[in-house]
């Protein structure tokens, strides 16, 4: 991408992309006042001016703000500027578990990963805060020894009843998906633990449990399977 196609927040110095998705870019950049690198995810242009996805990108950044673990990725600052929505937060720069399934994990250091990760599960959900959405791409590396969880964007406070998705409607990835979330029935806690131990089945074996056709196929495995 060209340095003129780069989004121009004040106080930040964009470098290059470092990841990107349906909703969202991330970028890494640094924050000028502190001389410090950062993960600048910024919501896609197209999706600034629908009222659900502003809503939830501004949410995903306060949900973050209020948990403090070791283990789950430190937000910076949020904003808005012209037509950039952004939330900056700690550049996490070791790779992602995705990474490391890929390369091969040891059942010693797929356990140590499902411990760091279950204990940032456990605060979150002591904060009545539902991730929806662990798999390996969210899951990141500080360092060699450091798991840290992020992308908090579907998560759910089971406090605020403020319904951002039509009801019923599925939010998550099919492959570690629980059968209440694929069949969009009501969620709590448990989901999450559901898809760690999805998770914690691919860092041992290098797969995951079931295989659809497609996405629908895949969750209604999750659903019906043994």
């Amino acid at each position: 991408m060209a340095t003129t196609e780069m989004p121009q927040i004040p106080g930040y110095l964009i470098e290059r992309i470092i990841g990107k998705g349906a909703m969202s870019t991330v970028y890494l950049a640094v924050q000028e006042s502190l001389d410090r690198r950062v993960a600048l995810k910024v919501l896609a242009p197209g999706l600034v001016a629908d009222p659900t996805f502003g809503k939830r990108f501004v949410k995903e950044g306060k949900i973050i703000a209020k948990l403090s673990h070791p283990h789950i990725v430190t937000i910076y600052d949020t904003g808005t500027y012209q037509d950039c929505s952004y939330i900056a937060m700690e550049y996490l720069e070791a790779g992602t578990l995705r990474e490391r399934i890929k390369a091969g994990l040891s059942p010693e250091q797929a356990v140590k990963i499902l411990v760091q990760i279950a204990r940032a599960l456990g605060y979150a959900h002591r904060q009545n805060c539902v991730h929806r959405d662990i798999k390996p791409a969210n899951i990141m590396f500080r360092d060699a020894e450091t798991a840290v969880l992020s992308d908090f964007g579907i998560a759910k406070n089971l406090e605020d009843k403020t319904q951002l998705t039509a009801a019923g409607w599925r939010v998550g990835t099919p492959n570690y998906m629980s059968p209440e979330q694929a069949l969009g029935k009501p969620i709590d806690a448990r989901c999450d633990l559901y898809s760690l131990g999805v998770v914690f089945y691919e860092t041992l074996t290098g797969s995951r449990p079931y295989k659809g056709a497609d996405a629908f196929e895949t969750a209604l495995m999750h659903v019906k399977e043994p």
